[in-house]
C-alpha cells in the first residue's frame, strides 16, 4: 500500500493504537536501497531509523530519519503487526530474495468475543468494538481494497468502537457499518 503523506499514516495509526513495526519504501525508485523502519506501541513510535537493505546499516534515526522519510513523499508501506518487537532494537532486515509475507502472517494471540447475531448491521449495535477474527489477525491488511476497507480495519484493533471509527474517519455512519458488515461477512472481524 502506498501513502501521499507519512504524517497523515501515523496519525491514523496513533488513533487505532496499533502496534508492531512499520515498514516504509520509496514508491518512485521501486527497488530503494534503503528502508524506513517505525516502532509503533499502541500507535506511537517509540523508534525511527532509516536502514540499508543490502547489510542493515543504520543511516538515520529517531527525529532526523522521521524528518527524512516525511520529506520523501509518497511511499509504499505496511506495518508488520505479528512480531513482538524488543525495548530497544529494530529487527534487522530480511535478506533480500525472502518473502516477507511469511512475517507478516505470524499468528497473535486471539482475543475475540461474542457480539449479538451475526451479520447484524454493526454501527446499529450501541458501544459494539469489533475484533479481530483469527483470519483477520493472520491477513496482511494491506489485501484489502478498496482504500476504505484498509482504513476500517486498520481501525479494528479491539479498542475502537464502530461510533469511533466512523468519527475518526469522518465518513457516514452507514458506509462504516456497510464496510463493516462485508469484514463480518468475510470472517474478519466479529
Amino acid at each position: 500500500m502506498y501513502t501521499k503523506n507519512l504524517e497523515q499514516l501515523l496519525r491514523l495509526l496513533q488513533a487505532s493504537r496499533q502496534s508492531g513495526l512499520l515498514v516504509v519504501e520509496d514508491v518512485e525508485q521501486g527497488d530503494a536501497p534503503w528502508q524506513g523502519q517505525f516502532r509503533l506501541v499502541e500507535g506511537n513510535v517509540i523508534e525511527c531509523q532509516v536502514r540499508m537493505k543490502a547489510n542493515g546499516q543504520v543511516l538515520l534515526t529517531d527525529d532526523e530519519a522521521l524528518r527524512w522519510l516525511v520529506a520523501r513523499g509518497r511511499l509504499n508501506w505496511y506495518l508488520d503487526e505479528g512480531d513482538q518487537l524488543p525495548d530497544t532494537l529494530l529487527p534487522p532486515l530480511l535478506p533480500q530474495g525472502i518473502a516477507t509475507e511469511d512475517r507478516r502472517n505470524t499468528p497473535q494471540s486471539n482475543n475475540t468475543g461474542k457480539h449479538g447475531a451475526a451479520f447484524s448491521t454493526p454501527v446499529e449495535r450501541s458501544g459494539w468494538i469489533p475484533r479481530r477474527t483469527l483470519k483477520g489477525q493472520q491477513i496482511s491488511a494491506q489485501s484489502l481494497r478498496p482504500v476504505e476497507y484498509l482504513q476500517v480495519f486498520t481501525l479494528v484493533n479491539g479498542h475502537n468502537t464502530a461510533e469511533g471509527i466512523t468519527r475518526l474517519l469522518r465518513k457516514s455512519p452507514t458506509d462504516i457499518s456497510r464496510i463493516l458488515k462485508d469484514l463480518q461477512a468475510a470472517g474478519l472481524i466479529e
